[in-house]
């Protein structure tokens, strides 16, 4: 190759003659050839790179803490996820071989069930052409929309109980395709391990049905006016401990056997001319549930029960009464939640009137007070000396801050303060009402042991809300006695006094969670910051008395969202 700077570069037009020209031919080809033996070597040289890095990254797996989970830890991780975050067993089967292995060793993580009788849906051959169905879990339950998806969910399951819920169409056609009529058939063999059973739908015309007794049946929620599967649960289902109707009248369930057992009712009766009265039934099935614990009931047009006639439920711990003409139509002496609404349906139309009790309602065990009605007033009767949490929200707007100023004053007075009969709870909700600024005043002036307050989309004088929370007062056996008002300019100005000064927040001194989301989407900017302001002027004076919030937060409307900020 030496001959090749032989040409003199001040003869740039040299010809190489043919015996140069030879031999520059045969360096090119032995370069060449060398250039493919360095490739080859250097591909080579990478796969044992890639094998050293597979081998290195297996062994670090094997030494991955997982893999030393012992198995009862990694199912109680497939059934959080499964079924507390409505995950898909089918990934969790996916991710590993071992993985894999522990998941079809899980029964459990594959006993919900959600059987689709959908005529639209397509059969097994055909489903290949709709993968959004496949591998879906809807409301805890494996998605099977046809027969070989159910088949596989059925054998997975093994002999572990199974919580099935069979949809359908409200009315089914006339001619029913072959793979429902398999489905149903399938799932009906294995009415021996169902554990909760959700209908909805219709059924009726399907065959297979009253089959084997439902030995295991500790949950049914029917959705729907399909009747086809009561005989056999009112007669087999002795194990029931929980159940939910909502558009069967009471009368179809008189002969089940499984009201002594019963832990948990949600019914709701519905509006319709062909259902008969319902109140009598109802009192009488109640008087049957010896055991029951929680009752959500949803029924408009519930007749006033006479005293001599009023249920005593003496283990019932929740109790939900929504669209209700009564406050309280039970005797529930132990009841601990307790919840007056509207109705379940938003937005609400209409309502059931409420009544004010004329006689106080003793409830010495409650401890969380949900009331959501336009009469506040009901409140008052209520007698409440354990409660903790109050939550206040109308959901029907009354323009008239009059009226719920003086439901306030009724319910905190101090008549009701001297006999001992007045609520005071140590968190306080309240949510869409319109009332006065004096009213919330009054009203925080006797909640002394008040902890947390939250108050959502009031319509009231912010400003001078804030401005009752920033008050000081001489604290009980100080030198000094009065009260003083600090402006909000002053207070800014000056540094707030030490604890050793003696005194105490005017209103709610144990006050330690502050929430004010702003109603309004009128108000300038001007007006947020100044609210913002007076928060700010809040917590600085607390905070300065020696008795800080823990947590203090305002919103305010930003178009459709709502903007917060945390002080």
């Amino acid at each position: 190759m030496s001959q090749l700077f032989l040409l003199s570069p001040k003869d740039p037009f040299h010809q190489p003659t043919p015996e140069e020209r030879h031999k520059i031919l045969s360096q090119i080809a032995r370069n060449a050839l060398s250039i493919r033996a360095i490739d080859d070597e250097i591909q080579k040289l990478m796969r044992q790179r890639r094998e050293l890095e597979n081998q290195t990254a297996l062994c670090t797996s094997v030494l991955a803490p997982v893999r030393r989970l012992p198995f009862d830890v990694l199912a109680s991780i497939f059934h959080q996820y499964v079924y507390s975050y409505e995950g898909d067993p089918w990934i969790v089967a996916h991710v590993a071989r071992s993985w894999r292995i522990s998941a079809l060793a899980l029964p459990t993580l594959w006993s919900g069930i959600h059987v689709q009788l959908d005529p639209a849906v397509l059969t097994a051959a055909t489903a290949t052409t709709a993968p959004t169905q496949t591998h879906r879990r809807v409301e805890g339950r494996e998605y099977c929309s046809n027969d070989h998806r159910l088949d596989l969910a059925l054998r997975r399951s093994s002999t572990a109980p199974i919580d099935v819920k069979i949809a359908s169409p409200a009315i089914l056609p006339h001619v029913v395709r072959a793979h429902i009529t398999k489905m149903l058939h399938m799932v009906l063999q294995h009415m021996h391990r169902w554990r909760s059973l959700e209908v909805e739908g219709s059924i009726s015309r399907l065959p297979g049905l009253n089959m084997d007794p439902l030995s295991k049946l500790e949950s049914l929620t029917l959705h729907t006016r399909d009747t086809s599967l009561l005989s056999l649960v009112n007669q087999t289902a002795h194990r029931l401990t929980s159940f939910t109707n909502t558009k069967l009248g009471l009368e179809n369930f008189e002969s089940a056997v499984w009201w002594a057992t019963l832990r948990s009712l949600d019914l709701t009766i519905p509006f319709d001319m062909s259902i008969p009265p319902q109140t009598a039934t109802l009192l009488s099935l109640l008087a049957r549930a010896e055991s029951l614990e929680e009752l959500s009931l949803d029924y408009h047009q519930m007749q006033p029960v006479p005293m001599s006639e009023t249920v005593t439920l003496n283990k019932l711990k929740r109790l939900e009464l929504y669209d209700i003409p009564h406050v309280l139509p039970f005797h529930c002496p132990n009841l601990v939640h307790f919840r007056v609404s509207v109705g379940k349906s938003r937005p609400v139309i209409t309502t059931a009137p409420l009544r004010t009790p004329t006689t106080p309602i003793h409830l010495p065990h409650l401890t969380h007070l949900i009331f959501e009605h336009p009469n506040i007033a009901v409140l008052s009767s209520l007698v409440a000396p354990s409660l903790v949490e109050l939550v206040i929200s109308p959901q029907v707007r009354i323009i008239a801050p009059q009226y719920n100023d003086k439901a306030f004053g009724a319910i905190w007075n101090e008549e009701k303060k001297k006999k001992g009969e007045m609520m005071v709870p140590s968190v306080l909700r309240l949510e869409d009402i319109h009332v006065s600024a004096n009213a919330i005043r009054d009203v925080l002036r006797d909640l002394e042991g008040l902890k947390v307050l939250e108050m959502k989309w009031l319509r009231t004088d912010h400003l001078d809300v804030l401005s009752t929370l920033s008050e000081s007062t001489t604290a009980p056996g100080a030198a000094t006695t009065g009260a003083t008002k600090p402006s909000s300019s002053s207070s800014s100005s000056s540094s707030p006094p030490p604890p050793s000064s003696g005194r105490i927040p005017f209103v709610c001194p144990s006050l330690e969670t502050l929430l004010l989301h702003d109603a309004s989407t009128l108000r300038s900017g001007g007006d947020t910051k100044g609210m913002q302001m007076q928060m700010e002027n809040v917590v600085r004076t607390r905070r300065g008395l020696g008795y800080p919030l823990k947590s203090a937060r305002f919103g305010w409307p930003q178009g459709s969202e709502v903007e917060e900020i945390i002080l």
